[in-house]
């Protein structure tokens, strides 16, 4: 009896190790070929020809080799090479956005150029293997998104746009991070003029990409120059979704309507979240890096509030009450080295501010205090005061230079240093010529001409400061 009992337990033990063998087995050859299937498709293709995602590398990979002509190591060599190696006729440029995004999003299937126009991507040699290998992963993982994808590539590659628009539906209905299925679908989209597909597409993109926005903007840009397309995208906009800052921000370098982001801008004021002066800036920028200073001065004004409205002048803000918006027509404060620049409670009305300068003992790296204004030609004329101590071999200026880069005439104040008793005024008249001085900068230089001169301390503070038309002279004066 022991020795019957000692061989069914025998049996069950070499039962349950072979089990557990078997079981140890399945575990780490579906783990090793599911880690090879990224490293090295090919290997885990010869251990488990069924395995979808090394079929799908596979036909990356002959993507790949058909767009660069070369052959495409596995793992880290090929990482080392994603976001540089492009399509023909991509630009060098590309390697300098996020190699991550590129290869993730889009350089697989298509070539961007600078006027980001497309070409077709071109068929591997072995496009027959390929589609093999797709539709196999299909067979074995009917929801395969990037199989959908693979088989979309193909028929772009081969001219049929139909199948390739079927087989990208697919896979962006299977999966929203399917970056490449999802951005063919925009740039079809837009192409098509169908502009409510193209702004859901782009809102997939830029929630589930947040990098995206450097290729998903120029179409959004276009879009939002057809009236037919505007409201599409301010209504997404209206609901505030996690990418609007950044579109706000990097369309202006998209359009070829330099209005076009003020009149969207405009469409949105009305919204429960109504664009902010930070959200009004870049555009500001843009419009002044490109000179446009009428049109950004005017877009400016649209989106002050009442009260700021009230004080608005030839010198906005010029009793530095308001903290300054980041704005052109507001005061931009530039930091430099041993000097601090604030707005601060006046010494001698401390429910009043000014603006503030403490010079550090020694020499100093001073910047800036600048305020883009927009006068008409004629003659002006600027008052301020200021109060406390300078010491140093030069002084501060008050200065009014056009937006071109002159002096405006009889444009700068008095050398400011030294030490005052109570508040004392400066006071000049400009001129503002009626050619090449569409728009002035009001700024306060430390006027230093050399690196010795620079050795300034002491705190001093400037208020009231404003500008207004000079009276005419009197007749006969």
């Amino acid at each position: 009896m022991n020795i019957t009992t000692n061989l069914r337990i025998s049996r069950r033990s070499l039962a349950v190790i072979g089990s557990a063998v078997i079981l140890t087995w399945l575990v780490l050859s579906r783990t090793l070929v599911a880690y090879l299937a990224e490293a090295a498709p090919t290997v885990a293709w010869w251990i488990d020809p069924g395995q979808p995602q090394a079929l799908v590398n596979l036909a990356d990979q002959a993507f790949e080799q058909a767009a660069t002509g070369q052959d495409i190591p596995e793992a880290s060599d090929r990482q080392s090479r994603q976001g540089t190696s492009t399509s023909a006729g991509a630009p060098s440029a590309m390697a300098t956005i996020s190699s991550g995004t590129v290869d993730r999003a889009f350089s697989r299937f298509e070539s961007i150029g600078a006027n980001r126009s497309i070409s077709r991507p071109l068929p591997p040699d072995n496009a027959a293997m390929v589609r093999g290998w797709a539709e196999s992963a299909i067979r074995n993982e009917p929801v395969d998104a990037r199989a959908f994808q693979v088989l979309g590539r193909l028929a772009e590659a081969e001219g049929d746009d139909k199948a390739a628009f079927r087989f990208m539906d697919a896979a962006e209905r299977l999966s929203l991070h399917q970056d490449p299925a999802t951005y063919w679908l925009l740039r079809t989209s837009t192409h098509a003029r169908d502009y409510a597909a193209a702004v859901r597409y782009a809102d997939v993109l830029l929630r589930t990409d947040p990098q995206s926005y450097l290729f998903v903007v120029p179409f959004l840009a276009e879009i939002i120059q057809d009236k037919a397309g505007a409201a599409l995208v301010e209504k997404v906009l209206a609901t505030d979704p996690p990418w609007r800052a950044d579109f706000i921000a990097a369309l202006p370098n998209d359009v070829t309507d330099a209005r076009a982001p003020l009149n969207l801008l405009l469409a949105l004021r009305t919204d429960p979240k109504p664009p902010q002066m930070s959200d009004i800036v870049p555009y500001l920028d843009f419009l002044v890096r490109h000179r446009l200073y009428a049109l950004a001065y005017y877009t400016w004004l649209q989106f002050l509030s009442p009260s700021e409205l009230h004080h608005v002048g030839y010198l906005f803000n010029g009793e530095f009450e308001g903290s300054p918006s980041g704005a052109p027509f507001d005061w931009k404060i530039t930091q430099g080295a041993g000097v601090t620049v604030d707005l601060v409670p006046r010494p001698d009305k401390t429910d009043q501010r000014a603006l503030m300068l403490d010079f550090e003992f020694g020499r100093v790296d001073y910047q800036s205090v600048a305020e883009l204004v927009v006068l008409p030609p004629g003659t002006y004329q600027f008052n301020g005061e200021y109060q406390g101590k300078l010491v140093g071999p030069r002084g501060l200026k008050w200065r009014v230079a056009c937006a071109e880069g002159s002096i405006a005439p009889g444009g700068e104040s008095a050398m400011i240093s030294g030490a005052t008793q109570g508040w004392k005024n400066v006071a000049f008249t400009f001129s503002v010529p009626a050619k090449d001085c569409s728009a002035q900068y009001v700024r306060l230089d430390l006027d230093a001409r050399m690196a010795s001169e620079e050795l300034v301390s002491g705190t001093i503070y400037f208020d009231g400061l404003q500008i207004s038309r000079a009276a005419p002279p009197a007749p006969g004066g």
